[in-house]
């Protein structure tokens, strides 16, 4: 193994540039640095275009899964009360609009071309007996059951009123039972889809940014870049800043990705979990940070243990294989997000960062089950900081061969 000295020929650490900048005027230059040259590239604009395109797109998806479009039926040769009876939108069950058509062929013609969701066809003398519907899918079953059960009931006023019935009498006499609800399901699909969506963006943006910081690392010891910086700036307020900068350049990247799911849902109209989605899209930018700080130390010490890129894959392995472990987790807990095991995974570091949001977008996350997760991540991130910073430390000025970490753990 190699050492090389800084240029004023201390050794690596905190205390090797005495005349250095003071640390929190180190941490803001080498944060800005990071910024200015992440948020102006071409590479960085282009994907954050690409991504809030597709999340805007999987905005729109969760609607169209609950299936909240209406329906369109054609009707031809129907009686007055017949065309009343289905346009009534304050009757029970499937919800469409009724479309007229000049006569059976067009209806049926309309069905085929697929303008329409199913035919109610008449005779044109009013009788129920020469009325046929017709639905172009077996899945619309149910909409056929609603049409057939509002033009029997139309059929049946029609034949009281023929035989003298007081019909309005009769219905006021008739109280409709009372209906209730144990659960609100609503949106149930939109928020399994949304959780999902939740933990695949925060294990993209948490490991890309990870590996932002391992790689930037690197690219300042292959340069030699490392020594010029650290004749003015101490070792741990540039990793400190490295870690904050790249951390806000993808909390800019998710910020806009969530505007755009969020705009794009609100103008849509598509969604029943319209505040869910932004609670969750705020609380997604919290533990995104909480996520990416505890990532983002252990990336920039391991990414001072080598001194090229073809060497960082191999170290960054493992931390690649926990967040894969996360986003696992998470994603067999869409079979069921109330599980109790997936409850309990969400309180141990980091696994958190993405199984705590992925519950708060189902709704099923009580405030304990957010606040202490986030207290106990915050713990760890401050132990993984210290520990990073030491690694980083004493291995930053070391080139040439790998540096093992055992060697950096048993130095003074």
């Amino acid at each position: 193994m190699t050492r090389t000295d800084s240029p004023s020929g201390a050794p690596s650490g905190d205390t090797a540039t005495p005349d250095a900048l003071p640390a929190a005027v180190s941490v803001r230059l080498v944060a800005g640095r990071e910024l200015r040259t992440r948020l102006l590239s071409a590479g960085w604009i282009a994907g954050t275009l690409i991504t809030m395109v597709i999340v805007a797109i999987l905005a729109l998806l969760p609607g169209f899964l609950d299936g909240d479009g209406e329906a369109t039926v054609a009707v031809t040769g129907l009686s007055q009360t017949q065309r009343q009876a289905l346009a009534d939108e304050d009757a029970p069950g499937e919800r469409f609009t009724v479309r007229e058509a000049a006569d059976a062929a067009e209806a049926r013609r309309l069905l085929d071309d697929g303008e329409v969701t199913g035919t109610v066809t008449g005779d044109g003398s009013g009788s129920a007996a020469g009325l046929r519907i017709t639905l172009g899918q077996k899945s619309d079953e149910a909409l056929a059951d609603t049409l057939a059960a509002r033009l029997e009931q139309q059929a049946l006023v029609d034949e009281l009123r023929r035989q003298g019935a007081d019909v309005e009498a009769i219905a006021a006499g008739v109280r409709p039972p009372e209906v209730a609800f144990l659960e609100d399901d609503t949106g149930d699909t939109q928020r399994v889809v949304l959780a999902y969506v939740v933990s695949m963006m925060l294990f993209t943006q948490i490991i890309g940014a990870g590996g932002s910081v391992a790689q930037g690392v690197v690219e300042e010891k292959s340069t030699r870049v490392i020594e010029i910086l650290l004749a003015k700036v101490r070792p741990t307020p540039l990793l400190v800043g490295k870690v904050l900068g790249i951390g806000a350049v993808g909390l800019v990247q998710l910020l806009a990705v969530a505007a755009a799911g969020v705009a794009t849902a609100a103008v849509a109209g598509t969604l029943a979990i319209e505040s869910t989605l932004t609670r969750v899209a705020a609380a997604s930018l919290a533990w995104y940070l909480l996520g990416f700080l505890f990532y983002g130390f252990l990336y920039g010490a391991v990414g001072s243990l080598v001194s090229r890129q073809e060497e960082l894959s191999g170290l960054t392995v493992p931390l690649q294989l926990v967040n894969s472990a996360a986003l696992v987790a998470a994603v067999i807990g869409l079979q069921d997000i109330g599980a109790g095991w997936l409850a309990a995974l969400s309180y141990v570091p980091p696994f958190s960062a993405i199984i705590v949001p992925m519950r708060m977008a189902a709704d099923v996350a009580d405030p304990v089950d957010v606040v202490v997760p986030a207290m106990i991540l915050l713990l760890a991130t401050a132990a993984v900081a210290w520990a990073g910073g030491v690694v980083y430390n004493r291995s930053i000025l070391n080139t040439g061969k790998r540096v093992r970490l055992a060697q950096v753990l048993r130095r003074a």
